[in-house]
């Protein structure tokens, strides 16, 4: 059995796109616990959503878990809190390229993986309207950077993106179907 260590609506219609043979299993793990300076915080949060949750299933069952972060220079940008700093997220992206790194991690007969998966994406220059109203349009604060780029909006934020598309989206989903494929689980 395959179970996605998520809620999230993004992941689950990803993963749907790949198979309807899934369970979800929600993380029981706190992610205020991890430093947002911590290099590894993308990494070490997904590892412990899937070991908060690994004893729930068996050793042949497939456990994947997720954590996507966006990186600008020396910031790691999460989920914003509150209005403020979502516009401070935006107003740091806007005009520069980023990356958005999404780790994976896996369980499978005993054994865990993660791996990371990048993707650049460039911004074009938003002006400080631009940013109020994309806030208004789009609901930003489940969304790490403050920003979905599978979101409609009137505002045009992303000039290009090189990498995976889904990655951005926090599900790499040719890495996933890779796995998926490689232990015959699909």
């Amino acid at each position: 059995m395959i179970y996605l260590g998520s809620s999230s609506p993004r992941r689950i219609e990803y993963i749907k796109k790949i198979t309807n043979d899934f369970k979800i299993i929600n993380p029981l793990f706190d992610e205020s616990k991890i430093s947002k300076n911590d290099l590894f915080y993308s990494f070490k949060i997904s590892r412990k959503k899937l070991l908060s949750i690994k004893n729930l299933v068996e050793p042949q069952d497939f456990l994947i878990c997720f954590d996507t972060i966006v990186k600008y220079k020396n910031h790691i940008l999460t989920k914003p809190i509150n209005e403020v700093e979502a516009k401070n997220d935006l107003k740091m992206l806007s005009n520069h390229k980023h990356v958005v790194i999404t780790s994976v991690t896996y369980s499978y007969q005993n054994k865990i993986h993660t791996k990371l998966i990048k993707t650049k994406v460039y911004f074009n220059k938003l002006t400080d309207k631009d940013i109020s109203t994309y806030i208004k349009e789009v609901y930003v604060y489940d969304k790490a950077g403050s920003y979905a780029i599978q979101e409609d909006s009137s505002i045009k934020l992303i000039k290009e993106i090189k990498g995976s598309y889904s990655n951005v989206v926090g599900f790499p989903i040719e890495y996933v179907t890779k796995i998926l494929k490689k232990y015959n689980i699909i």
